[in-house]
């Protein structure tokens, strides 16, 4: 499994393209590599508190729900009556943990991603969907007869888009708040299958108990050919090639696993509202204080000329359009000043 040690401050800059070189080339051919320590020491625990804080609050309406019964999505997952949270894990809406320490914020525009980032989806590189996730530990017939909370599958497809731009469009990195072992709910793919014209059958293998297709799924998780377990101790992040097979194993541990997950995308794209609503708030906050941070949050980019205001900008005038996070031209093809 390709893993990879950041340099520490100061190293030398020959050395770090170095390394840079040997993660993009792992990442290319296997869709994944994990980078150790991201966060750690103080920042380290200042984002775990932070994190406490606001899965307390939220574990609150989840538990709630729960006790009123379980429900059926239309993919077939549980889900808490009358939540939107699922019945083995809840999301925490994100500006709930960025407000909270500035370390929560860094995360997201972090100086030991972003090298990597910007090698891989492209120099204007920004996050898009930001996901803070509690999955609870399973018991053990639980996880026999249903598998973890999520099948094997690709986030995205591999189509003509995706060759012909010969790079993923999107890269998502979880950074763990927790120790992750093989046992803990950990993230398990296959590697090199971000290059298969195919993606895996949801229907074989167990994960996502509940819907009509549960019958059908009389394999384990861990039957996929090739897969990997990828454990990881807090602090460190996964990040792979959104094409790349994957599924969350079964929690079977003693404590929750506590992760953020982050879509990096091109500049271009659109940002999801909680996304938007984040960066108006740190904006306004701010927060939004360095370059990279204001890119990160879609704000604007470090490198280029950019004639399009963003969301987090929006200035309140009828004549900026939302939809297309910016300024339209009054005639096409006119530039806006």
């Amino acid at each position: 499994m390709p893993t990879m040690s950041n340099a520490e401050p100061g190293a030398d800059r020959e050395a770090a393209m170095a390394q840079l070189a040997d993660q993009v080339a792992a990442y290319k051919r296997d869709g994944f590599i994990v980078i150790e320590d991201v966060l750690q020491g103080k920042e380290l625990t200042r984002v775990q508190a932070a994190f406490d804080k606001v899965q307390a609050r939220t574990r609150v309406d989840w538990e709630q729900g729960r006790a009123r019964g379980k429900g059926v999505s239309e993919n077939g997952e549980y889900y808490a009556s009358g939540t939107w949270h699922a019945r083995k894990y809840f999301d925490i809406y994100p500006l709930h943990l960025l407000e909270q320490d500035d370390a929560a914020v860094e995360l997201i525009a972090h100086p030991r991603l972003l090298p990597f980032l910007s090698a891989t989806v492209g120099d204007d590189v920004q996050a898009t969907t930001i996901q803070l996730r509690v999955l609870e530990p399973q018991t053990a017939a639980d996880a026999a007869e249903e598998g973890g909370y999520v099948n094997w599958h690709r986030d995205h497809s591999s189509d003509d888009a995706w060759r012909y731009l010969g790079r993923p469009l999107n890269t998502k990195v979880i950074v763990y708040l927790t120790d992750v072992g093989p046992d803990d709910g950990c993230t398990a793919c296959v590697p090199g299958s971000h290059l298969y014209e195919h993606g895996p059958d949801p229907a074989v293998y167990k994960g996502m108990g509940g819907g009509d297709d549960q019958a059908t799924k009389v394999k384990d998780q861990h039957d996929m050919p090739g897969m990997v377990p990828v454990t990881a101790r807090a602090g460190s992040a996964f990040l792979f090639d959104t094409r790349l097979w994957h599924t969350t194993l079964p929690n079977t541990g003693t404590a929750d696993r506590w992760c953020v997950l982050t879509l990096y995308a091109p500049f271009y794209q659109k940002q999801p509202g909680v996304t938007v609503e984040a960066a108006v708030a740190l904006e306004a906050a701010g927060q939004l204080n360095t370059p990279q941070r204001r890119q990160l949050f879609g704000l604007e980019p470090m490198t280029g000329v950019n004639g399009f205001k963003r969301l987090a900008q929006h200035s309140g005038d009828d004549r900026d359009d939302r939809i297309f996070k910016g300024v339209r031209p009054a005639r096409f093809g006119e530039r806006i000043q």
